[in-house]
């Protein structure tokens, strides 16, 4: 999972990180997501 961020100087997405089996952020909200069950779904 690509995750990409607004940069308010630019006004542009920048990539922030590239997620393989976990995705954890706290910004703009907390959230923490097993990505290796997203097939079982």
């Amino acid at each position: 999972m690509y995750v990409y961020e607004l940069d308010p100087a630019t006004g542009a997405y920048a990539l922030m990180g590239i997620h393989h089996d976990k995705l954890r952020l706290s910004v703009p909200f907390e959230i923490d997501i097993d990505l290796t069950e997203i097939d079982g779904l």
